[in-house]
């Protein structure tokens, strides 16, 4: 479904035509930013009229997550969400690979201390995976990651995201397809929608989520994978220097699944041809179509 006039929006539980779907412009989150939100995947079972829908659970989990720390009065319960989630799916007639972005807004209109009340939207439309063979030419500019004394990054709060906006929108002026940020340190964080993993010396490298980083379910499930694989996973900080000598780099998260980086500050990083960056994103696939059964608990199905 490319026609967006043809999507259904569910508002607080409610399916409304995408047109229609609408928030005040005096609402705090459009205001100061007081959004969370949640993207999650949706992969068809091949040969069946079935998705599964990649840790939902846990991404709304976080969401509450997100909002019991931003003070937000969510009005529903995980399971309520859960199941405006699949009916969201079912009205949109979805039959392909897709995302659902789940958010709640604080659409009250006030100071910029109001915490409710709390509009939660759903919206869910097939998403074609990104398309780079050769994995991304990726640069480190200046921008820095906020901290937790700043804002807290841990969790998916669209404040968030202005951070990482700027910085693409300069890699990209730049010539390069994405951008890694660094802390006060000037160690290595994470990318704007994506953490990552460099591989030395057949190891597996990543920051701790305490370096500014988003928690994400994707990275906990790369690192159990590799785990699984007998691959040494190492949790610490990552010097810049490090990724240009690095013989895999790679990012991971709900939009970019397993995503090859092929160059830093064009250091070449031959990524695709490295084994343990092949087994973790091939295993991935298999875990997000419900053919690995050591992971059958973190797949929601559901038919259509």
């Amino acid at each position: 479904m490319t026609d967006k006039s043809n999507r259904k929006i569910c508002m607080n539980g409610t399916m409304v035509p995408y047109n229609d779907a609408k928030i005040s412009v005096g609402a705090v989150a459009l205001k100061y930013g007081a959004q969370v939100f949640e993207g999650i995947r949706c992969y068809r079972k091949e040969g069946k009229r079935q998705f599964n829908i990649l840790a939902l659970r846990k991404h709304v989990d976080r969401l509450f997550d997100s909002c019991r720390l931003m003070r937000m009065e969510m009005p529903y319960t995980p399971e309520q969400v859960m199941g405006q989630v699949m009916e969201t799916i079912a009205a949109n007639e979805l039959t392909e690979d897709s995302y659902v972005r789940l958010a709640a807004s604080v659409e009250g209109d006030g100071p910029i201390h109001t915490t409710g009340p709390v509009l939660v939207t759903i919206a869910a439309f097939h998403q074609a995976r990104k398309d780079f063979p050769k994995g991304q030419r990726v640069c480190i500019n200046g921008w820095q990651r906020i901290s937790d004394a700043q804002m807290p990054p841990r969790v998916k709060c669209v404040a968030n995201y202005q951070n990482g906006r700027l910085a693409v929108m300069q890699a990209k002026a730049d010539g390069y397809d994405n951008v890694l940020l660094t802390d006060a340190r000037g160690k290595v964080c994470e990318a704007p929608t994506a953490t990552f993993f460099i591989v030395r010396d057949g190891k597996l490298i990543t920051p701790p989520v305490t370096d500014g980083i988003l928690e994400s379910i994707t990275r906990e499930l790369i690192i159990k994978l590799a785990k699984r694989n007998g691959i040494e996973v190492i949790e610490r900080s990552v010097d810049r220097t490090e990724l240009y000598m690095a013989q895999s780099a790679f990012f991971c998260g709900t939009g970019a699944e397993v995503l090859a980086i092929a160059e830093v500050d064009k250091f070449e990083i031959n990524t695709i041809e490295c084994e343990i960056f092949r087994t973790l994103k091939e295993q991935y696939f298999h875990v997000a179509r419900g053919d690995d059964t050591d992971f059958a608990d973190t797949i929601f199905t559901m038919n259509f």
